[in-house]
């Protein structure tokens, strides 16, 4: 198979399969054919019968410098595809060949794209993308052939080499540039461009649904229709860094054999936005997985999260700001009665200490009967020995809400750029960084109102004002919409903790 085409600062790849035919001398014109179709504004140019630009107009940069302007997603020197054909013992480039285009839109509104040439051997060549109306696509089909290919022949796709960084923080977006594809029934794997050597080619075997690029919150996938598996093998290889952590492309080679000639795919070129790709099947939506190596624990709670908040939005028409504030409030309301179970059973269990005490005083050298009369006072209170560890339970059930929300606000691009009071940006952190400020404020507030009617206790004060400075600290830079949801579930948890509060300090009088 052959490898990745060399690249100015890359090593170069190993031989490709036989040498590149010259192409005819005849004047080869370029030539580019805009077409405004499915969401996405695609600029095909030839010679190559390439897709070298893609616009996305309902989004927009966050570059410096471009901001406002509509996200695009290929870079100038770049292509979204480039096409090479190994016929037999030759391997022909589409860019070295002469090439007719003609365009036709259907009733439907669907547009047609059609390249024709032939082979210096005289092999006729046609490339046709089919562009559906559908908003929101950001599709098109493909199919490619070749007249008189010998046997064993295969396409050659060339991915691009980055997608071209739309964001505020272009370092943490390029750190997200990666290859992913999809192995029949298998999950989903990913391959990051700091994972790739400049001097080596890697080479992973198919057959695979889709191969994908993608950086933080964009994809470019190549697909089989259906449930077909059409790509045989991926090549990549690294290539230029900022530095060791940061790449600034690669280079990818997708194979797909030419079968009587022809071979047929799709090309989703746009977000990764939950709903489309959940849409399109065999498991794209995962292209771009959440938590990383925790993916097996962190997905099933950033699905379930991403869902809620999603219909939340669709169904209340709120801006995502308050759909979080919303969300905070309801899931503190919905643990408030394991919360109320807890503390009172914490108050129950101050009042057991003496005699807790008085039986381990008592039995301290026979702990066998210690336990025995330890059960027996616990079933004399209506309590369990489980019973100081089921306290810590409403403290914990948040947890994976709130872990699972840290990835969210890093991968899912409903929240890029969403403003939202003085916060231009939910995903970024709080550039005022008043978010932070505050959640740690009303966890300290929280923690002093807890401590209220507890026997004094040097290491819970302690740690009732080291553990809102640490979280304070830690949520300093993370995304503002994290923030201000840990805030609202601080302030929600007040009025039970005063309520309970007030519970202990009564039943202490009794």
């Amino acid at each position: 198979v052959p490898a990745p085409a060399a690249a100015p600062g890359a090593g170069q790849p190993a031989a490709g399969a036989g040498a590149p035919v010259a192409a005819a001398p005849m004047p080869v014109v370029a030539e580019t054919t805009t077409v405004n179709a499915g969401g996405s504004a695609w600029g095909f140019v030839s010679p190559g019968a390439a897709p070298a630009s893609v616009t996305l107009g309902e989004y927009q940069s966050l570059y410096p410098g471009k901001r406002g302007t509509p996200v695009e997603l290929v870079r100038a020197n770049d292509r979204l595809l480039r096409f090479r054909l190994a016929l037999g013992p030759d391997t022909v480039s589409l860019e070295s060949l002469p090439l007719a285009v003609t365009q036709s839109r259907a009733a439907n509104g669907a547009t047609t794209v059609e390249y024709r040439g032939t082979t210096p051997r005289g092999q006729g060549v046609a490339v046709t993308y089919q562009l559906p109306a559908d908003s929101g696509a950001h599709l098109a089909h493909v199919q490619v052939a070749v007249s008189g290919a010998p046997a064993g022949s295969a396409l050659l796709l060339e991915l691009p080499r980055q997608l071209r960084t739309q964001e505020a923080d272009t370092v943490q977006d390029l750190t997200h540039l990666a290859y992913s594809y999809k192995r029949g029934g298998e999950d989903v794997e990913g391959v990051n461009f700091t994972k790739l050597d400049s001097l080596a080619v890697r080479t992973d075997s198919g057959p695979f649904r889709w191969v994908a690029v993608r950086n933080k919150y964009f994809l470019a996938a190549v697909m089989g229709e259906g449930n077909a598996e059409p790509i045989t093998a991926l090549r990549m290889q690294g290539g230029r860094r900022v530095d060791k952590r940061v790449p600034v492309e690669a280079f990818g080679v997708a194979v797909m054999p030419l079968t009587g000639g022809t071979t047929r795919f799709q090309l989703y070129a746009g977000p990764q936005k939950y709903q489309r790709l959940n849409a399109l099947g065999s498991d794209l939506v995962n292209a771009n997985p959440y938590g990383g190596w925790l993916h097996a624990i962190v997905q099933p709670f950033a699905t379930i999260v991403m869902r809620a908040l999603l219909w939340m939005k669709n169904t209340t028409q709120l801006s995502y700001g308050w759909v979080l504030v919303l969300f905070g409030i309801l899931i503190r309301v919905a643990i408030w009665p394991l919360n109320q179970s807890a503390m009172r059973s914490s108050i129950k269990m101050q009042r057991l200490q003496p005699e807790l005490q008085a039986v381990q005083a008592k039995y301290k050298n026979d702990p066998e009967k210690q336990r025995d009369a330890l059960m027996k006072l616990y079933q004399s209170h209506g309590m369990s020995p489980f019973s100081p560890m089921l306290g810590c339970l409403p403290m914990l059930l948040p947890m994976p809400v709130l872990f699972a929300l840290y990835f969210v606000f890093q991968n899912t691009i409903e929240f890029r750029g969403v403003p939202f009071l003085w916060m231009p940006d939910l995903a970024l952190h709080d550039p005022y960084y008043i978010t932070p400020v505050f959640m740690g404020v009303s966890m300290l507030v929280l923690s002093l109102i807890g401590m209220k009617g507890t026997p004094s206790n040097p290491q819970t004060k302690v740690m009732a004002y080291m553990m809102p400075g640490m979280m304070t600290v830690l949520f300093w830079r993370f995304p503002a919409g994290l923030n201000l949801y840990y805030a609202v579930q601080n302030l929600v948890a007040l009025p039970q903790q005063w309520l309970l509060t007030r519970e202990r300090t009564a039943a202490q009088r009794t």
